[in-house]
């Protein structure tokens, strides 16, 4: 588990680190040893380092790095951009010390052939939009071709939502200090920031309230089979899902549900999609002996929740009604999962939102998360964190960078490629989320575990399912005379 940061966060514990006893000046040196071990390693034979600076203490960090460069023996030079004399007390000490070494400090770039830039302009307290001079050079940078390592983020990034702020470095490689800031991970962040290194700048034994899960954070979540498990000890979950435009969403979720380990699957789904289930043997369909979603089909689902460990709603339900499903599931205490129409049925009737609860987990794209929160998709996208924490249940907004949060957490995954990005994806992780849940999990941990299954390569995914994943009918498939 690796720590996030938001760029309150990340002030808040440099002051705490200084309070401690830890100087100011101390910790930019670490900082900029940081950056100058990454420029080192990537320079060749002659080239130029060139540190763009800022006049606050991010600048500071890289007229530090250029100053231990050019004590290292490399060719360093400084672009100050800014009046010197508005130079923080950190930056003009340093600032100072690269003079009366040599390291020449110039108030314009000029590029040069054969050269390395150090991005550091702009920190995380940058809080309007780039512009005039400053948003010509970074688009200068970025039009040279030259690499670009960034110190702590990509100037011109915000440090909290990934979004451009009218202008922003596009890094080669970022170090930033003590922990990645929530906007390298969410936005633009992850293709302009580049490969990131985090430099330690002190020890923090904190709990995270933002982090970043890693394979061994979701194995260590699901739980060990004990070698006489049976179909019952492993969890009996209940799909509420599709219709007769979209059997295969009801296919696509069930045959993840049973994938993820659900030892026994219900789904009930309108009468003319259970002859597709055909293909899928082990799964259990409800009758409700109508062609649609209405009262007798959600009075048919509302009966087949009795005994279930978890219920998964709203895939493939297309325009029916399941507001009844809805409603009953929330009255319950079974740990569900809404989805898709269940999500837009939800913000049709907002009165069901004082029904959320602990046990359920809601999976919003940021179209329908707009919806839920009767705002818009910008909103959304520029305020992603506080848009997860508005609902007192779990909540798992899907995108290139999934975020899950629970009771003040938030698990940053970014596992997964562009080819997830076709109907269906949504539905498979439906159905390994209601797995996980039937299997006992709590509701944040199923989130997490079925967004990194879903994200994840087919490979790592099935290592980590391993005995979960054997269906009855692959076993048929095995069969030998």
């Amino acid at each position: 588990m690796e720590r996030i940061v938001t760029a309150e966060q990340a002030k808040s514990k440099d002051r705490k680190a200084m309070a401690s006893g830890i100087p100011s000046l101390a910790l930019m040196q670490t900082a900029a040893q940081g950056i100058a071990a990454v420029v080192f390693a990537r320079r060749s034979e002659g080239d130029t380092v060139t540190a763009i600076c800022g006049t606050g203490n991010n600048g500071g960090d890289g007229v530090c790095a250029a100053w231990l460069l050019k004590c290292a023996g490399v060719d360093a030079r400084i672009v100050l951009c800014g009046d010197e004399n508005r130079c923080t007390p950190d930056t003009a000490h340093y600032l100072d010390a690269a003079k009366r070494d040599g390291v020449p400090v110039l108030s314009e770039w000029v590029p040069t052939a054969h050269e390395i830039l150090i991005d550091a302009l702009f920190g995380v307290g940058l809080s309007r939009p780039v512009e005039g001079a400053y948003r010509d050079l970074i688009e200068r940078m970025n039009a040279s071709g030259k690499p670009v390592v960034a110190a702590d983020l990509p100037s011109g990034l915000d440090a909290d939502s990934g979004r451009v702020q009218g202008a922003a470095v596009k890094a080669t490689e970022t170090v930033t200090m003590q922990a990645r800031k929530a906007g390298m991970l969410l936005g633009k962040g992850r293709a302009l920031c580049g490969t990131v290194t985090v430099q330690p700048l002190f020890s923090d034994d904190s709990e995270p309230e933002l982090f970043f899960d890693g394979e061994a954070d979701i194995a260590a979540l699901l739980p060990k089979r004990p070698f006489d498990s049976h179909k019952g000890s492993n969890g009996h979950a209940l799909l509420c899902v599709g219709s007769k435009t979209y059997p295969g969403a009801a296919l696509l979720c069930s045959r993840a549900a049973l994938r993820g380990g659900a030892g026994l699957l219900s789904v009930c789904t309108p009468d003319p999609v259970r002859p597709f289930f055909a293909a899928l043997p082990e799964a259990i369909t409800v009758p409700t002996g109508t062609a649609d979603w209405g009262a007798q089909a959600a009075d048919a689902a509302i009966r087949a929740m009795h005994k279930k460990q978890a219920i998964g709603i709203g895939c493939g339900v297309g325009a029916g009604d399941i507001t009844p499903v809805v409603e009953a599931a929330l009255r319950s205490s079974v740990p569900t999962v809404l989805d898709a129409d269940a999500l837009n049925q939800l913000a049709k009737r907002r009165e069901l939102m004082g029904l959320l609860h602990e046990n359920v987990i809601l999976t919003p794209h940021a179209g329908e998360m707009a919806r839920l929160l009767d705002t818009t998709v910008d909103d959304v996208l520029n305020d992603p964190l506080g848009a997860v924490s508005q609902f007192p249940c779990t909540v798992l907004l899907k995108g290139a960078t999934t975020l899950v949060h629970a009771n003040g957490k938030t698990a940053f995954l970014t596992f997964g490629n562009p080819g997830l990005a076709k109907g269906g994806s949504g539905d498979v992780l439906t159905g390994l989320i209601t797995a996980m849940l039937a299997q006992g999990l709590k509701p944040f941990d199923a989130a997490r575990a079925g967004a990194y299954l879903l994200g994840t390569s087919a490979d790592r995914a099935m290592r980590l399912l391993n005995e979960r994943m054997l269906l009855a009918s692959d076993v048929i498939d095995m069969v030998q005379y």
